[in-house]
C-alpha cells in the first residue's frame, strides 16, 4: 500500500511540475546524459550509465529508471531524497549506483530492452529522460559433428559431414575448416531455426579420396561477440580405407655397373596395411615372381648383364581398387652397365698401294652404354673415325692403327691393324726447293725418300743452262751420303767449300721396282763473311755515336756542359761571380773607328748571360767595338793584367747611383768604369743590347744604348 501511495504522490507532483513548465517560460534546471548501449551474458551484472548536470539554484528531486520492450512497460527503481524503490522482478537486483546509473545483477533474457533514465527538479519545475538499450547474450552450446557413414569410409564413397549447434543467442554463424583452411567447395547454405535456437551446416566429400584418410575437419561456431562469447569448435578426423597405391626406389639407381649390389624397395601408402607383397621380374607378357611376403626391398647381389630388364612390385591389403592408380603396382626399369668389348677380328695385315684408296676398315664393339669407337694412328698418335678409310694413301698412313673402344670409366678395349703401303718412292717436300749457302762454307742438300721397298738407286744430276743433265758422283768437291729411315731412306749430297760455279739446279732422283719420282733443287750462293762482319761493324759505330749525341744533349740540358761564352770553373759547373770583360778601343778622340765592326751575330747565335759585363771606358772615349775577350791573361782598363779568374764574392752593397753621363756611381763618387765590377752581382736591371741591333746605330747612340754594366 505505501509504494502505491507513492508512486501516486510521485504522479502528482510530476503533473504539477509540467503544468508550471507550461506555464512559466523558465531555463531548463537539468540536463541528462547516458552512456552507449549495452551487452551483456546472461546471468552477469550490467551498469546502464547515466549523469546529469543542474543549475546553481537547482537541488534534483526525484531519479527514475523504468523499462520498456516490444511486449510491456514497467517501472524499475526510483529513488527520493536519497531513498530508492525497487520495483516487481528487479528486488533485490536493481539499483541507483554513481550519480543515476542504473546496476542490475543476475541479468536474465526478459531485461533485454529500452531502459529511461528521468531526473527532476521539482523546485523550478525542470525534468530530462534518456534512453539506452540493453542486449542479453545467450551461450551456444558447443557444436556437433555428424557423419553419414557410421564407420570408416572407403576412397570413391559419399560422404557428408553435418555440423549442428543449439541453444544460441544471437544464432552462431558456421564455418567449415579442413584443417586451418576455410572451406568454400562442398559447403552448403545454413539452414537455421529461431524458435529453437538451432542453426546447421552441411559438408560434401563426393567423392572421398585417399588423401583424405587422417584429414581433420573442423567446425566452427561464431556468435560475433568475441570480447564476451568464445567460439566454439567441433573436429570430425576421417578414416578413409583405400588399396595400396605403391612405387619403386632403386639404390644406387635404376642404371647400375656389373658386379654392384642393386637394392630395391617398394614404397607402399594403404590404409589398412599391406597383407602381401610380391616381386615379380617382367618379360614381355609374362612374370617371374621373385618374391612374395611382407618384405618391401628386393636385393640383388653382384648384378649381372643377364639381370637387365622390368622389375614390378605387387601390394595388396584386401581393399578393392577403383582406378589404375589404385591397383598396388609399380614397376622399375633396370639398366646394367657393362665394360666395352671389341668383337670385330681382322685379316692382317692390309696391304695397299701407293696413291691408291684404302677400302673401310670398321670396328664393332659391344657394351652398355654403347661404345665410342676411334682409331688412333701408332707413333704419330693421328686420331680418326669409326670406320677408318683413305681416299689415296702414303707412306704417312703406313703403320699400325688402333682401334679404341671407350665407355664411362671402364677399362678401355683396344685391337691393332696393320696397314703397309708399298710402291714407287715418294720425295718429300716442294720441287723446286730453294737452298742458300754461304761462300765458303760446306753445303749439304737432303732429299728425304719413303718408299716401300727401299729404293735400289738414287742419283744426282746438275743441270746446265739447257736443262741437260750431268750425273754428280762422289770426287772432287761433292760427296754423296746415304741413310736408311724406318720408312725409306735419306739421300745427302755435300758440296765441300762453296763457290760460286756450283750455284745452280740439282736434281734427285730415287728408284725402286714400283717406280721413281725425282726432286729438284735451286742452290744459290750467299754474300760472303767479310761483307757480313762490315754490314754489322758499322751498324755497331752508328749506334754508337747516336749513344755519344744522346749523352751530350742530355749533359747540355743538365747544365753539366758550359754554354757558349761562358768559362767553365774547377767543379765542372758556371760560376755566377765571374765576369768577361770586353774593351772597346778608340783610335782617338775624335771617335773614329780605326777597326772594323764584328759581323753581324745572328740571334739564333747570340746567348746573353749575366756574367758578361762591359768596359764603360768606350763610354768616354768612344773607341770602337772589339771582339770580347776573356779577362784572365788581359790588360784591365787601368793597364793591369788579369791574373786569375777568380774573383771576389758578391757584396751586400747598396746599387751603384746611375750618374748624368748615363754611368754608375758607387756611394765614394767614383765612376764605376775605374771599378773593377766583378764584385757586382747581376740585378734585374740589365738593359740588354743585341750586338746585331748596334751594327746599325751611329756611334753617340751606340753610346746611350751601352751605358749598363751588363749586356
Amino acid at each position: 500500500m505505501a509504494g502505491r501511495a507513492f508512486m501516486q504522490l510521485s504522479a502528482v507532483l510530476a503533473f504539477l511540475a509540467s503544468f508550471l513548465v507550461l506555464l512559466v517560460d523558465i531555463e531548463a534546471a537539468v540536463t541528462v546524459s547516458v552512456g552507449p548501449a549495452q551487452t551483456v551474458l546472461k546471468e552477469n551484472t550490467v551498469v546502464l550509465q547515466c549523469t546529469y548536470s543542474v543549475t546553481p539554484a537547482a537541488q534534483v528531486d526525484i531519479i527514475t529508471w523504468s523499462f520498456t520492450s516490444s511486449t510491456e512497460s514497467r517501472e524499475v527503481v526510483t529513488m527520493l531524497a536519497n531513498t530508492q524503490s525497487v520495483f516487481g522482478t528487479y528486488e533485490n537486483r536493481a539499483s541507483i549506483t554513481e550519480q543515476a546509473s542504473l546496476r542490475i545483477e543476475n541479468v536474465g533474457e526478459n531485461d533485454e530492452g529500452t531502459y529511461r533514465c528521468t531526473v527532476k527538479v521539482l523546485s523550478q519545475g525542470s525534468a530530462d529522460t534518456k534512453s539506452v538499450d540493453l542486449t542479453v547474450l545467450v551461450a551456444a552450446s558447443a557444436p556437433t559433428i555428424v557423419s553419414t557413414v557410421n564407420s570408416a569410409a572407403r576412397a570413391g564413397d559419399d560422404l557428408t559431414l553435418t555440423c549442428r549447434s543449439d541453444g544460441g543467442k544471437p544464432l552462431p554463424t558456421l564455418t567449415w575448416f579442413n584443417g586451418t583452411q576455410p572451406m568454400d567447395a562442398g559447403v552448403g547454405e545454413p539452414t537455421t531455426n529461431e524458435a529453437a535456437r538451432q542453426v546447421i551446416r552441411d559438408l560434401s566429400l563426393s567423392p572421398v579420396t585417399r588423401f583424405d584418410d587422417q584429414a581433420n575437419f573442423v567446425c566452427k561456431a561464431d556468435q560475433g561477440y568475441p570480447d564476451q562469447l568464445d567460439v566454439q569448435t567441433a573436429e570430425q578426423v576421417l578414416d578413409v580405407q583405400y588399396p595400396p597405391v605403391a612405387s619403386i626406389s632403386s639404390n644406387p639407381n635404376s642404371s647400375v655397373k656389373e658386379t654392384n649390389t642393386l637394392t630395391l624397395t617398394c614404397v607402399v601408402q594403404s590404409n589398412p596395411d599391406p597383407s602381401q607383397i610380391r616381386w615379380l621380374k617382367v618379360s614381355g607378357d609374362s612374370a617371374d615372381v621373385l618374391q612374395t611376403g611382407l618384405t618391401t626391398t628386393y636385393v640383388i647381389p653382384k648384378i649381372n648383364r643377364s639381370q637387365n630388364g622390368t622389375y614390378r612390385c605387387e601390394a595388396s591389403n584386401g581393399v578393392i581398387p577403383r582406378d589404375r592408380e589404385s591397383d598396388g603396382q609399380a614397376t622399375v626399369n633396370i639398366d646394367v652397365y657393362y665394360a666395352p668389348k671389341i668383337s670385330s677380328s681382322f685379316v692382317q695385315p692390309f696391304e695397299v698401294n701407293f696413291g691408291s684408296s684404302l677400302p673401310a676398315v670398321t670396328c664393332e664393339a659391344e657394351g652398355n652404354p654403347t661404345p665410342n669407337l676411334q682409331w688412333v694412328q701408332v707413333g704419330s698418335g693421328r686420331t680418326f673415325n669409326n670406320p677408318l678409310s683413305f681416299a689415296t694413301m702414303t707412306y704417312a698412313e703406313d703403320g699400325t692403327f688402333t682401334c679404341v673402344a671407350a665407355a664411362l670409366d671402364f677399362p678401355k678395349d683396344t685391337v691393332n691393324v696393320t696397314v703397309n703401303v708399298i710402291g714407287r718412292p715418294d720425295i718429300i717436300g716442294d720441287s723446286p726447293a730453294a737452298r742458300e749457302f754461304m761462300e765458303g762454307k760446306t753445303a749439304q742438300i737432303v732429299c728425304e725418300i719413303q718408299a716401300k721397298p727401299r729404293p735400289s738407286r738414287v742419283e744426282w744430276f746438275l743441270l746446265d743452262s739447257s736443262d741437260n743433265r750431268a750425273i754428280i758422283t762422289t770426287g772432287g768437291p761433292y760427296r754423296i751420303l746415304q741413310e736408311n729411315l724406318p720408312k725409306g731412306m735419306k739421300s745427302i749430297l755435300q758440296i765441300n767449300s762453296m763457290k760460286p760455279e756450283h750455284s745452280g739446279r740439282y736434281v734427285c732422283k730415287a728408284t725402286n721396282t714400283y717406280g721413281e719420282d725425282e726432286q729438284y733443287f735451286d742452290v744459290t750462293l750467299q754474300g760472303s763473311d767479310t761483307t757480313l762482319v762490315i754490314i754489322i761493324v758499322v751498324v755497331v759505330l752508328l749506334l754508337l755515336l747516336l749513344l755519344v749525341g744522346i749523352g751530350l744533349m742530355l749533359a747540355h740540358k743538365r747544365g753539366l756542359l758550359p754554354c757558349k761564352g761562358e768559362p767553365e770553373t774547377g767543379k765542372g759547373g758556371r760560376d755566377e761571380n765571374v765576369t768577361n770583360e770586353f774593351s772597346i778601343e778608340m783610335a782617338d778622340k775624335d771617335k773614329s773607328p780605326t777597326a772594323p765592326l764584328p759581323s753581324r751575330v745572328e740571334s739564333s747565335q747570340y746567348i746573353p748571360t749575366p756574367l758578361v759585363a762591359a768596359s764603360y771606358e768606350a763610354r768616354l772615349s768612344g773607341a770602337s767595338f772589339g771582339e770580347p775577350r776573356s779577362p784572365v791573361g788581359q790588360d784591365k782598363p787601368d793597364g793591369k793584367k788579369v791574373n786569375s779568374p777568380a774573383f771576389p764574392e758578391p757584396t751586400t752593397e747598396e746599387p751603384p747611383v746611375q750618374t748624368s753621363q748615363g754611368g754608375y756611381r758607387d756611394e765614394d763618387g767614383l765612376n764605376n768604369a775605374e771599378l773593377d765590377l766583378s764584385s757586382r752581382k747581376p740585378a734585374s736591371r740589365r738593359p740588354i743590347v743585341d750586338p746585331k741591333d748596334t751594327m746599325d746605330m751611329d756611334y753617340p747612340t751606340l753610346r746611350q744604348q751601352t751605358t749598363s754594366p751588363y749586356v
